[in-house]
């Protein structure tokens, strides 16, 4: 079970995407950006995940982002600019967990909470593109049930030592991971995902929930009250757990204040912003770059004038 470390009221909050995928920016844009968006008071940074992308063949169905996609590690990316914000919290969103050694997420979670002083969020699912796990050595039609023995791995390394544990997929037998993260229980795990398995694998496992990058804000009403009452059938508060969505930044005030206002109203907490369309007319091969000031100033408006109005 989730531990009550995190069973606390969230309160609204308004967070932003890294570009870290899908934009050619050199390490020093990266860092200008990053700093940036924490100095206007964004309260979270989220990092998207995948290692691999895959080509389009005639074995394989076409793919949702096709190989030659920018994607940075999303990890080694944490760890990385935990060394110079101070504040934002930092999320995966979603880290895909059946493809990885549990164990060593834990460790690499761990390492990531204790450098940030505690600001790591870590999300996870079970991702969809078969052809990653397949590059990975891992299967994928059992990745759901896979996953739920991945969160206790992580649950029983960060909990007191000795660690020992067994699940159908592991054997931990009077080992030690230390550090330990920031935070008793470790940091909060958040689940991404929206089909009725997942929504329950939420309530049941994890300490709050993220929407996936293009989910329907017409779906939110729907999707809170299906958490909550999973939430309950489990003995869990729904007050205490917070849910998760990012919507695209776009140069649009009003809709993008009506669809903030809209996720609140339905019981979100922690909404963010996602990376505009980036790509010209020429696809990836003639990416259309939109500059680090051009971005931060578009961010500066939605965080002083748009969310302040929004969220109060």
């Amino acid at each position: 079970m989730p531990d009550q470390e995190h069973s606390r009221p969230p309160t609204p909050e308004l967070g932003v995407q890294l570009p870290a995928w899908q934009w050619p920016l050199d390490v020093g844009e990266l860092r200008a950006w990053v700093q940036g968006a924490e100095e206007l008071g964004f309260e979270w940074l989220g990092m998207p995940d995948h290692v691999f992308y895959a080509y389009d063949t005639p074995q394989r169905p076409p793919a949702v982002y096709p190989g030659g996609t920018i994607q940075h590690e999303a990890l080694t990316v944490l760890a990385w600019i935990a060394g110079f914000t101070q504040r934002a919290a930092l999320t995966t969103s979603v880290l895909v967990l059946p493809q990885r050694q549990a164990a060593l997420v834990a460790k690499q979670a761990a390492e990531i909470d204790v450098l940030s002083g505690g600001r790591l969020r870590l999300g996870v699912g079970i991702g969809w593109q078969e052809a990653e796990f397949d590059g990975l050595g891992r299967t994928f039609d059992d990745r759901g049930a896979r996953i739920e023995s991945d969160i206790a791995v992580l649950r029983a390394c960060w909990a007191d030592e000795p660690i020992s544990l067994e699940t159908p997929n592991e054997r931990i037998d009077q080992l030690s991971m230390l550090p330990k993260p920031t935070r008793r229980g470790g940091p909060p795990l958040l689940y991404g995902g929206v089909h009725p398995r997942g929504i329950d694998r939420a309530a049941r496992l994890c300490d709050g929930w993220i929407a996936m990058t293009r989910f329907d804000p017409a779906r939110a009403s729907d999707t809170v009250g299906a958490l909550h009452e999973r939430l309950r059938v489990h003995g869990r508060d729904p007050a205490t757990f917070p849910l998760q969505a990012t919507i695209p930044l776009t140069d649009d005030d009003e809709a993008l204040a009506s669809t903030l206002h809209g996720y609140l109203d339905a019981g979100l907490h922690w909404l963010g912003l996602h990376l505009p369309g980036l790509h010209g007319p020429g696809g990836h091969g003639s990416e259309r770059r939109l500059g680090v000031d051009a971005h931060l100033a578009r961010l500066a408006t939605v965080r002083r004038d748009i969310w302040p109005a929004v969220s109060a």
